[in-house]
């Protein structure tokens, strides 16, 4: 029987894939820490080409938090998913976005899914499984003393649950008819055998197999680290298996047949198509990886030494494999003598006196990365569910839990940090000074105050309701070691925007509100599902064309729905409007908000359209309209109006924001008109201002400001009381470090 291949590799997650099942050959769906659950559709291609040319990918689902469970539900062609939300999401295959319908009753993260003969069985943190027959709980199944992780329907009326208290358990309706123990640690999965057998897979590192009755019929070891996911093959019986181990594993007779390395630490989840017995995997790195023994379905050449050299480019460490002593270790003509077994892996010593590690397939020695020295403590640490040479602790303030930066000995650096701001939503203007952290510290580091990001709507969308504030910006990191390091913050050289969205709460409370207009008014379902998928898909890809789409909708919610209703039009606006390359839409979108009645009336409407003003600094098209006199001043104006108006934290944040935005292109264009008009209301608001994040940007742009070359500006800022407002500001906020800092800044400035 020939070796699996890589078939297809299908990319489009933004996070780890946690689930995936494959149905039907040309059907895959996977479940994600992006928050989506996406279904892939091959396209039809040449007659002799099993999947044809392409997987089409759609974003069924967008759950407000992180899903991991999925369950394809075999009589009704739905797939059920579920994750965070505590909630069971029962959708269509498609872009349809919205649920069939939807399952309560879970008290925690809903972990594991399966489906058969008209039974949904979940399991949950919350240390119970349950049964779900025609949508409603059947039965509630107690006993686990902690998350049940993994679950199996055998009959109707009998299941199996595994859980981190190490046991297996099997139920008659809501009675336990045995418990099996021998596993050591968490039971991650469950799969079925035939008829009279199941497998199980732990972190313990070994997959065992049992009978009904309870006895351990076989155990598997080969994984070196955490076992996560099982799937069966009836075609070849088969056991195929996937862990921390960066693999996927082929079983058969208590063998294992074939190894198959991934580019990614974590291989979550396996899954196997029943009739052709293809695989699919699913892993740290947002990917789904298809592999196939038929040679019809394999990917090209080119394809295939891709994907080997990313995984014999990925790098191992030295603490995965133990103490190594590299004089000890053969060369390279180790590899001309066969291996023991498909499995066995040994390390060799290169001509650069590196180490590469490689295993045998059973025909040949196949590289599968190189091993590093190890960093760090002794062990690598677990961050996200991956594994990394540091994880820096980084305070954000008193009391406050630690933001975590990961970081791998054979990352770029820079990759790392930015992934790192990113995450967290600081300034990349801070990429340098986090990359040089990175590179010089193996400590500790700590960064100014910052609070969480949160959204405008809170946790329902209500028009006219206001909520609480948002940050990202912070000025110094201190390693653990004497040395300090210190961001240079004036001027401020980069713009910052405002891109987070509650896309799903936003597309339901459009569907609801135009649910009640006419037909010229109304947004049809199809136009709603489009826009639902753009603007999920918006935070890593947009084109003009998706942009212009959905900015209509927008500017017609605007123009045509009630002053109460229009904060969805605005947010629209507010995510596409970096997306946009056509002047006249830019222009008519500024139009249409400043000409509409009573939109800045609503305090919501104007914190969002003052967001919308933020993100027009994404663009070169959108800074040459701003810097058009009329444009500017409108914006302004409209800024001076919200200035000790008694505005909420969110406005607060996104004016200080748009004042600085304003202030970085001041430096950089020499703006010296525009900088006078923007340091008279700085200076206006800095005496007012209550949030501290908000106070933070402000006088980190004001600061930025008084460095343009023209001593006009220092005296205007002096003239305007500068100095009296910052001493208010430092005795306002005086328990805020990077305030006081910035402030004593500023009065130098000001000298």
């Amino acid at each position: 029987m020939p070796d699996f291949k890589l078939a297809r590799t299908l990319e489009g997650h933004r996070g780890d894939v946690r689930g995936v099942i494959f149905p039907r050959p040309e059907l895959i769906a996977s479940v994600s820490r992006d928050c989506t659950l996406r279904t892939w559709k091959h396209l039809p291609g040449s007659a002799d080409s099993q999947f044809g040319v392409e997987w089409a990918p759609e974003v069924t689902y967008q759950s407000p938090k992180y899903l991991n469970s999925i369950a394809w539900m075999d009589d009704t062609g739905l797939i059920a998913s579920a994750g965070l939300a505590q909630s069971i999401t029962v959708s269509s295959p498609g872009a349809n976005h919205v649920p069939e319908y939807v399952l309560n009753g879970h008290d925690s993260n809903v972990c594991a899914l399966d489906y058969n003969s008209g039974v949904l069985l979940s399991g949950s943190w919350d240390k119970t499984a349950r049964v779900w027959v025609n949508r409603q709980c059947k039965y509630i199944l107690r006993g686990h003393e902690q998350a049940v992780w993994a679950v199996l329907v055998l009959a109707p009326d009998q299941y199996v649950t595994g859980s981190a208290d190490k046991t297996i358990r099997l139920w008659s309706g809501s009675k336990v008819t045995g418990v099996y123990t021998g596993h050591a640690d968490v039971v991650r999965s469950i799969c079925r055998i035939g008829e009279d057998r199941f497998a199980s897979c732990s972190n313990d590192g070994s997959v065992r197999i049992w009978n009904f009755s309870g006895s351990c019929l076989a155990e598997l070891y080969g994984h070196s680290s955490f076992v996560y996911s099982l799937a069966y093959s009836p075609a070849t019986d088969e056991v195929v298996s996937s862990g921390e181990d960066r693999s996927v594993r082929v079983w058969k007779d208590g063998e294992c047949v074939q190894t198959i390395m991934l580019p990614c630490t974590s291989v979550w989840t396996v899954a196997v198509n029943s009739e052709n017995g293809d695989i699919a995997a699913g892993g740290s790195d947002g990917t789904v990886r298809v592999f196939s023994r038929n040679d019809k379905s394999w990917a090209t050449k080119e394809e295939i030494a891709k994907f080997d050299e990313q995984v014999a480019g990925y790098a191992i460490s030295a603490n995965e494999v133990g103490n190594i002593n590299k004089e000890k270790l053969p060369s390279h003509e180790a590899l001309e003598v066969p291996g023991t077994k498909i499995g066995q892996v040994i390390m060799v010593k290169t001509a650069y006196a590196s180490v590469d590690a490689y295993q045998w397939t059973g025909e040949k020695w196949a590289k599968i990365g190189e091993v590093v020295s190890g960093v760090g403590s002794k062990q690598k640490q677990i961050y996200d569910g991956q594994e990394y040479d540091y994880v820096f602790d980084v305070d954000i303030q008193e009391g406050a839990p630690p933001l975590k930066l990961p970081y791998n000995a054979t990352e770029n650096p820079y990759s790392a940090a930015q992934r790192f701001l990113e995450k967290n939503e600081l300034p990349l203007s801070y990429l340098d000074e986090t990359a040089k952290f990175i590179e010089k510290n193996t400590g500790g580091v700590r960064l100014g105050t910052q609070t969480p990001l949160e959204d405008p709507y809170g946790s329902r969308y209500i028009p006219g309701q206001q909520d609480s504030s948002t940050t990202y910006s912070q000025q110094e990191a201190t390693a653990s070691s004497p040395k300090r390091v210190r961001f240079s913050l004036f001027p401020q050289k980069t713009f910052l925007y405002i891109k987070k969205a509650n896309v799903p709460m936003l597309i339901k409370k459009t569907q609801e509100f135009s649910a009640t207009k006419g037909p010229s008014a109304s947004i049809s379902t199809s136009e709603i599902c489009e826009a639902s998928e753009i603007l999920a898909a918006s935070e890593s890809s947009l084109s003009a064309d998706a942009a212009n789409k959905v900015a209509a909708l927008g500017l017609k919610i605007i123009r045509e729905w009630p002053a109460a209703e229009k904060l969805g039009g605005i947010d629209i606006l507010r995510i596409v409007v970096g997306g946009l390359d056509d002047a006249e839409i830019v222009s008519e979108i500024l139009s249409v908000i400043f000409e509409t009645p009573g939109i800045f009336d609503v305090p919501n409407n104007a914190m969002m359209a003052t967001r919308l003003f933020v993100n027009l600094f994404q663009t070169e098209l959108g800074k040459s309209i701003i810097q058009q006199a009329d444009t500017r001043e409108m914006i302004l104006d409209q800024a001076r109006a919200l200035v000790g108006s008694g505005v909420s934290k969110l406005t607060e944040v996104a004016l200080a924001t748009l004042l600085l935005n304003f202030s970085v292109l001041v430096v950089l264009d020499n703006e010296v008109e525009t900088a006078f008009s923007v340091i008279g209301i700085m200076t206006e608001y800095l005496s007012v201002v209550k949030d501290a994040e908000a106070a933070y940007r402000l006088i980190v742009a004001f600061g930025t400001v008084l460095t343009i070359s023209s001593p006009e500006i220092i005296e205007a800022g002096k003239s305007l009381d500068g100095k009296k407002v910052v001493h208010d500001l430092k005795e306002t906020f005086v328990s805020e470090k990077r305030i006081q800092t910035a402030s004593d800044d500023v009065l130098q400035l000001l000298k």
